[in-house]
């Protein structure tokens, strides 16, 4: 500890942390417009001189590279130190337009008029969209720079003379206006230091010198993916939220979490008139910290207030009519119980989703069972979920793991299985990067298509779709041949498998002693795995190698080092709030079959659209033309929607009030950043009432009352009162440790032909894709089939032609692009493209190697 005296006070700080920080922390305003938290010093704008009594070479030094020492005196507040800082100042305000910024009347402007000092400004603060919320605006005001003597005093110099550089307008999430960058390089450190992508550079020399997104085009032709974490560094307008940047100054900030994948990353809405105009990334996840990505920051806004439900819709004839609240609960309550009247309960399937809350999917759970008497209960994820959970609990005692996405960036040994988790958990591979980058830590990546991971890896084992879990068998069996051999998988170089299988012998963890408490520390070996999301076979065997891998490095604390990434938000939640098939009750296949096949009469679905999310479209669609109730409660007129007798008007997840459980079981809280627009309710309000309706006795008003009820019933749950969101846990009571090695066999599936593989994008908003929205990939990223040149090849397909995959009697169009990322032999189709189109290639429940046998061919131009 060290003791020192700033501007006159006595304060007791650690030894060698930045001043800069510790000044910021005591609450001492001090202007700092290059530094970014927890990174090393950059010290390029000088605007945080201080005076420090006897500081060599001169007392005036940067706060953000002097470091706290025992004895030091600092004083802030100085006339001199004042002066300095302003003449820093100046040289910044050279090159950015600065009227307002050094102009004593500038309140008294309204941005409609011209400027009274100089008849040549084009742009100044009045104007400019960061008004109010600039970085360099408040700085200039805490060192009084309208006080100052500005060396273009007699108009010798005018920024305005120069011809400003063109702003890039050309993508949909990020704008980038270079003519008023400071040159503080934050963006190019953020992008480089906590994203590791480098898509931010410096190009130029001198007064020539400008920031330069890839090669120096546009924004959205170089690699940069929009997470948007230079927006939040940026101390100016020079890149903003391209969507409601105009009026993204917000009223009040609301603390949430974001849906878009497991991981549960915290985020804060800026609301204004009621409505989110901007996103932040919220520091309360351990894991996510003051990171989050493109889904979180942006999509919340892929679905515009006119797209979303504000009323009811009942049919009327072929048609889907506006209705009141009243009307549609009674149609749809009516609907049901005359199916459950005339067929019985067993007539009746009810299906909830992961995008859903705890509270929503416990009172779903509960209506099911206790109102309307049905065992039939699932969601179209459940099925690969219980495959995993009773996997984990044969393999460790219980599916409840005990180690938390924090840990991973901390190990110095990593193993991902699966699919591109930089796609469908970017946050997870952040971390993973995070350990390579900054901890040193060697990768061995197990995935059949490239992904950004590959850039980082140690080693990259290409296996064949289907064939991760022999893979990652080979590397358990080379730690502990107890684990059991495994088959050679199919399209593995042979010399990267045994450099993985002696990279990873090489570093297995020495068994922790008891004695010193180490087995309580966190592992430094991890294994990441991200199943197969719509093959049961597939992900059940990448489930065993994952657990096997994590045994045979771990031994009995193998649950602290293995990490499973669940495909969506509230998967875990689903599980612990029993929203899964009862005694006798079928599971989502088996109720999409008996809709079909008449022994499922009704139909209840909440928040989803297996339309989008289940593979077997054709048979999806054919179960919801089939029942002769279809009821759907949604904040959206999705393509399942449009099939229903009744639509609930539902509030979208940003306006409800809730918990969810993230994929470490991480409770997180929900709270409505948004207010009704008409008729919509939350999903509590309308489960309540429609089980009510249907002759329930349900008396929650809140969502609260439902946890505390939830929390009496279910091990790990809290009150809201008693809840540190995303710091509790839901674990509950833990069985005694125990581990056991599983069989891992190898998947059955065809090798002739081309096969098709698809997967979560990240581009591609869910809620866009489940209305068939042309902008649901506003970037269009995602609208084209990967394919390997040896394929395409012999094929005589080219970049660009225009493809037709067929399967059966389904088909989809769409543009090819020679990528050797993916495994020859396969395409690649994201799963959402065109309204879920290539989950129409495969059978209900998927394939065993959840790859389906497709024709492909190029379209002839006409």
């Amino acid at each position: 500890m060290a003791t020192i005296t700033l501007n006159g006070a006595e304060i007791e700080v650690e030894a060698g942390l930045p001043l800069v920080e510790v000044i910021k922390e005591q609450g001492v305003r001090i202007t700092n417009l290059c530094y970014i938290d927890g990174l090393e010093p950059y010290a390029g704008c000088r605007t945080c001189l201080v005076e420090i009594e006897g500081g060599r070479p001169t007392p005036l030094q940067l706060s953000c590279t002097a470091v706290t020492s025992d004895g030091m005196v600092v004083n802030t507040e100085k006339p001199e130190v004042k002066r300095a800082r302003q003449q820093v100042m100046s040289l910044i305000m050279a090159n950015h337009p600065d009227r307002c910024l050094t102009c004593h009347r500038r309140v008294h402007c309204q941005p409609g008029e011209i400027c009274l000092r100089d008849d040549v400004v084009t742009h100044r603060c009045l104007t400019c969209s960061k008004n109010y919320r600039c970085e360099l605006q408040t700085s200039t005001e805490l060192i009084d720079m309208g006080e100052f003597e500005e060396p273009w005093v007699g108009e010798e110099r005018s920024y305005y003379e120069a011809p400003p550089p063109e702003p890039d307008r050309a993508n949909p999430f990020l704008e980038f206006d270079p003519q008023m960058c400071i040159i503080c390089t934050r963006c190019v450190r953020a992008c480089a230091d906590l994203r590791h992508t480098g898509a931010i550079s410096l190009s130029g020399k001198g007064p020539t010198t400008m920031i330069a997104f890839g090669t120096g085009g546009a924004v959205h032709e170089s690699n940069c993916d929009f997470c948007g974490s230079c927006i939040d560094v940026c101390p100016t307008a020079t890149l903003m939220e391209k969507p409601n940047k105009w009026v993204a100054l917000a009223e009040e900030w609301t603390n949430s979490a974001c849906n878009g994948c497991s991981v549960g990353c915290t985020i804060s809405y800026g609301t204004r008139d009621g409505r989110p105009v901007i996103v932040r990334p919220d520091r309360l996840n351990p894991t996510s910290r003051d990171q989050i990505c493109v889904r979180g920051r942006f999509h919340y806004d892929a679905v515009t207030d006119g797209q979303r439900l504000s009323r009811s819709l009942a049919r009327r004839g072929d048609r889907l009519l506006p209705v009141t609240p009243e009307e549609a609960m009674d149609e749809a309550a009516q609907a049901l119980a005359a199916v459950k009247a005339g067929h019985g309960a067993d007539a009746v399937a009810v299906l909830g989703s992961p995008l859903a809350t705890n509270e929503e999917a416990a009172l779903l759970t509960r209506l099911a069972r206790e109102v309307i008497g049905t065992p039939h209960l699932d969601h179209v994820g459940g099925p690969v979920h219980r495959a995993v959970a009773a996997t984990l609990a044969g393999a460790l005692g219980s599916d409840r793991l005990t180690s938390t996405y924090a840990d991973i960036e901390h190990a110095d040994t990593i193993v991902v299985v699966g699919g591109d988790i930089e796609e469908s958990h970017q946050v997870i591979s952040l971390r993973v990067k995070d350990a390579v980058v900054n901890g040193g830590a060697k990768l061995v990546l197990i995935s059949s298509r490239w992904g950004e991971l590959v850039d980082f890896t140690e080693v990259w084992l290409q296996p064949s779709p289907g064939h991760e879990a022999l893979a990652a068998q080979q590397l358990a069996h080379a730690l502990d041949t107890a684990a059991g051999e495994a088959g050679a998988p199919a399209g593995v170089d042979a010399d990267a498998l045994a450099r993985a299988r002696e990279l990873i012998a090489g570093r297995k963890p020495e068994p922790p002693s008891d004695d010193n408490g180490a087995s309580e520390e966190r592992p430094s070996f991890a294994v990441v795995f991200a199943p197969d999301p719509f093959s049961v076979e597939t992900a059940t065997e990448q489930a065993r190698a994952s657990g096997n891998l994590a045994i045979a490095a771990l031994g009995d604390r193998a649950a602290m080092g293995l990490h499973y990434l669940p495909a969506d938000a509230n998967t875990l939640g689903l599980a612990d709030m029993g929203l899964e098939p009862g005694d006798g009750g079928r599971s989502f296949t088996e109720i999409i079959e008996g809709a079909r096949d008449g022994s499922i009469r009704a139909l209840l679905i909440h928040d989803d659209n297996p339309l989008l999310s289940s593979t077997g479209t054709a048979d999806v669609q054919a179960a919801l033309e089939a029942v002769d109730a279809l009821v759907v409660i949604d904040s959206l007129r999705s393509t399942a929607a449009e099939h229903a007798n009744v639509v609930l008007a539902e509030l979208p997840f940003f306006a409800k009030n809730g918990t969810t459980t993230s994929g470490d079981r991480r409770i997180t809280r929900q709270r409505p950043a948004a207010e009704p627009r008409r008729d919509e309710r939350e999903g509590v309000a309308i489960l309540v009432a429609l089980a009510n309706a249907l002759g329930g006795d349900f008396a929650y008003e809140r969502a609260a009352e439902v946890m505390a009820d939830m929390a009496e019933r279910i091990d790990g749950y809290t009150r809201y009162e008693d809840l540190l969101p995303s710091r509790t846990r839901a674990l509950g009571e833990m069985p005694s440790s125990r581990v056991q090695y599983q069989p891992v066999g190898a998947p059955e599936g065809s090798t002739d032909g081309l096969r098709l593989m698809t997967g979560r994008s990240l581009y591609t908003s869910w809620e866009g894709a489940s209305i068939h929205s042309e902008d649901a990939d506003k970037l269009h990223r995602e609208e084209s089939a990967l394919i390997n040149p040896r394929d395409a090849e012999p094929l005589g397909i080219r970049m660009g032609d225009d493809l037709v995959l067929a399967a059966g009697d389904a088909e989809v169009r769409i543009t090819a692009r020679l990528d050797d990322g993916v495994a020859p032999g396969t395409v690649f189709v994201p799963a959402w493209y065109d309204g879920g189109a290539a989950m129409a290639l495969f059978p209900l429940g998927g394939t065993a190697d959840g790859t389906a046998a497709v024709q492909v061919h190029a379209l002839q131009p006409a």
